[in-house]
């Protein structure tokens, strides 16, 4: 009988702590990439842009942001669609926090405009979201946390924002640009949330 191997879904990290672990652990990970690996996880978790729309961005690009103090992306999701009328595609507009600014700023000071702000391992182009998903994967099982994919960068600013917010799904919706609600409770996945809750707290019976 041959085994259908099934892709697990990404997770968000709902801990402020476990998040910084991540951080702290990507940076050190490795000699030549753990600050790209690292910056990049902390735009990923403060945006909540796609993997895929990050690792195109420019050292220039990043410069921009950081003059204007948000960044503007026309993400591909929404480039590639066929189901939004042209006229109403626009691109997502985040703030760059206090913070995140300032770590940008030193990660791109001794770079030029034309870079990639995440090369590749091999050569000058960007590195893939198949070698981001690995690297988080990989950090992930060293810290005990699990279904660290790309994707968990988004999940992970979503799940905050949902929680920050005092649960407000309309917010998470607008922040993360989806098309309806529906959408976006899927994507935090509120059943498994609330089905979870439900379960622990059998242990009063124990």
């Amino acid at each position: 009988m041959v085994k259908i191997k099934t892709k697990s879904a990404s997770k968000p990290i709902k801990s402020v702590k476990d998040v910084k672990r991540m951080i702290a652990y990507l940076e050190v990970s490795s000699d030549r990439f753990g600050k790209r690996n690292s910056i990049l996880f902390q735009i990923g978790i403060t945006t909540g842009f796609r993997a895929g729309d990050l690792v195109e961005l420019t050292v220039g690009d990043v410069r921009e942001a950081i003059k204007k103090e948000e960044f503007i992306i026309l993400e591909n999701k929404k480039k590639n669609t066929k189901n939004i009328r042209k006229k109403n595609i626009k691109p997502r507009r985040v703030p760059v926090s206090k913070k995140l600014k300032s770590r940008l700023k030193t990660y791109i000071d001794d770079k030029e405009d034309y870079e990639y702000m995440f090369k590749s391992n091999k050569g000058d182009s960007h590195i893939e979201v198949d070698t981001i998903s690995k690297i988080l994967k990989k950090a992930g099982e060293y810290l005990g946390l699990y279904y660290t994919t790309a994707h968990c960068m988004r999940k992970t600013y979503a799940y905050k924002i949902y929680v920050e917010s005092g649960y407000d799904i309309i917010a998470v919706k607008e922040m993360l640009g989806h098309s309806s609600i529906e959408e976006t409770k899927l994507y935090l996945d509120l059943e498994r949330l609330k089905y979870d809750t439900y379960s622990k707290s059998l242990d009063d019976f124990l």
